[in-house]
């Protein structure tokens, strides 16, 4: 989800029977898009303590000018502790859009979890997926390898342990 997107987050967009989040920000002509939630991210969110006359989940502070600033202050606290620097909270987003993708996920299926209105914007990702799926290339003969007869890979290992004698 976007950062905007969170901050305006309400209690009633949280659907823990279905399992799902429901964002209506700024999405054009009224729609409304689904995000997955994880059971952990539910636990999360009920055990989060609400604000009374507050229908956001991450209201801002009181007398804050900023309406983000009580989760902009979290997060730069969390960032501070684990002592990462150079990290913005976009970031999260990027890194699961790419690990979606080298994950074998749908370009489709990712359009719409981002919310983007237009694939072009998600097509950045795809070049992740090939080049996971060109670099897990090795992996996939190594399993192949393992499934050949056991003579065949019997007689390779001779070939192999023949030339090392002949070296040595």
């Amino acid at each position: 989800m976007r950062r905007g997107e969170i901050f305006r987050l309400e209690w009633r967009e949280i659907l823990y029977n279905e399992g799902l989040i429901v964002v209506r920000a700024k999405l054009k002509k009224g729609k409304i898009r689904y995000v997955p939630m994880q059971p952990e991210l539910a636990e999360e969110i009920r055990r989060y303590p609400a604000v009374i006359g507050e229908d956001r989940i991450l209201p801002p502070e009181p007398g804050a000018t900023s309406g983000r600033q009580r989760a902009d202050k979290s997060f730069a606290d969390l960032l501070d502790r684990a002592d990462i620097r150079e990290f913005r909270f976009h970031d999260l987003r990027h890194t699961f859009a790419s690990w979606y993708m080298m994950s074998g996920g749908d370009l489709y299926e990712l359009s719409k979890l981002l919310g983007h209105s237009n694939i072009k914007m998600t097509e950045r990702y795809a070049e992740l997926a090939q080049a996971h799926i060109v670099k897990t290339g090795s992996v996939s003969r190594e399993i192949w390898s393992k499934l050949e007869p056991k003579s065949e890979r019997e007689g390779e290992e001779d070939a192999v342990s023949g030339k090392m004698e002949r070296r040595a």
